[in-house]
């Protein structure tokens, strides 16, 4: 019974080491003028002897995001509104590749399903049936990060902002009566600002830290790291 009782701990230690850097699901709402968008793994184990954990990499508009999906995680976007492809490729091997149409105010499951031979399926889940399986996975990576990209389709909450002082840019002000004053003006120069980095030219940077990555040149750690410096700057 002792034994048993150790056995059971070990494997709850375990479970917990390796899953606990994985954040937990939390249900969103989407964004204003975006449809939130759920692609999730769930962790199956198979009949077969094949216990491995396979990653897999999504693409939108065959354009890749660069965090990738694992067995038992999940990811989240806010899209815009259109018709788009999504697709889901495992050890650039096999590919799996929807069209959907997507409203904006709605929610959207699509799930990747290892099976039993070693290929995948891919495919938009109901949501009563969605929304329980999702519960169980955890955020793809270890932690929440911003990740500046080139996926056009996104809506990001900063665009919501930028549309506000759009609006509040084209109301009329009402401009205060000029005061006369006898005082001599007096010019100050200004000191020309430096221009700021474009982004462009950090995402360059993502780009070749991540070639280096996949080349086997640095560790996933020390992209990380790397990235991080990047986008600090």
């Amino acid at each position: 019974m002792k034994i048993l009782k150790i056995t059971i701990l070990t494997f709850v230690l375990l479970f917990m080491t390796a899953c606990g850097n994985k954040l937990p699901f939390k249900k969103q709402e989407p964004l204003e003028n975006a449809a939130l968008v759920y692609i999730y793994a769930p962790d199956t184990v198979t009949a077969g002897e094949d216990t491995q954990t396979y990653e897999y990499s999504i693409r939108i508009n065959n354009k890749r995001y660069l965090e990738r999906i694992e067995d038992g995680e999940y990811l989240v976007f806010n899209l815009k509104p259109l018709t788009l492809d999504l697709s889901a490729t495992r050890a650039q091997v096999e590919e799996h590749k929807l069209t959907v149409t997507l409203e904006s105010g709605k929610i959207y499951y699509f799930k990747i399903q290892k099976q039993d031979d070693g290929t995948f399926t891919f495919e938009r889940i109901d949501p009563s049936i969605a929304s329980k399986e999702i519960a169980k996975t955890g955020l793809a990576g270890s932690s929440v990060e911003s990740k500046e990209n080139i996926i056009t389709e996104f809506v990001n909450p900063k665009d919501d902002k930028k549309e506000d002082v759009m609006v509040k840019a084209t109301q009329p002000v009402q401009q205060a009566q000029p005061q006369v004053s006898t005082a001599t003006p007096v010019v100050v120069p200004v000191a020309p600002q430096a221009p700021k980095r474009a982004t462009a030219s950090k995402l360059d940077e993502i780009k070749e830290a991540y070639q280096m990555k996949k080349d086997g040149v640095i560790s996933d750690e020390e992209f990380q790291t790397i990235k991080a410096q990047i986008l600090a700057k």
